[in-house]
Formats: C-alpha cells, structure tokens, sequence
C-alpha cells in the first residue's frame, strides 16, 4: 500500500464515514442517496488503500476527499 501522505489518509476516510453514518441515522439521506454514497466510499476506500500504482492511491484519496467535502456541504446545507 501506497500513501502519500499519511494522516491526510485517515482524516478523509473517517470524515466521510462519520458524516455518512450521522447523515443517515438523522434520516437525512434516503435509501438510493444512501446506496450511491456507500458505493462511492467502498469505492474511494479500495483505491486509496489497495491501489498498485501512485495514480490510483492518488485517485482514491481526491475521490475520498471530494466525498467528505461533499458529505460537508450537503450537511452544512441541509440544516
């Protein structure tokens, strides 16, 4: 595995996973919502951790980062 920087690793994954996770038990995300968002955070995740290569580990953490970022604004939004 791959990182390119190591604590920026962690700080998007949990972010997003704990944004996901409040977000839904509020009731805030409805079930197909809920199903793209999940998929977009397994997704992310495999890349970020498993990638081969540095592109993909680089990929994973934009498309992790871009999640949080996302799981932020809708929050923040949302209220």
């Amino acid at each position: 595995m791959l990182q390119l920087f190591p604590f920026s690793a962690w700080i998007a994954i949990v972010t997003s996973t704990s944004l996901l996770a409040i977000l839904w038990g509020f009731g805030d995300i409805g079930a197909r919502q809920g199903v793209v968002l999940g998929v977009w955070l397994v997704a992310a995740g495999y890349l970020q951790f498993f990638g081969e290569s540095m592109a993909t580990v680089a990929a994973g953490l934009a498309l992790q980062t871009a999640l949080a970022l996302y799981l932020i604004l809708y929050w923040k939004l949302k209220a």
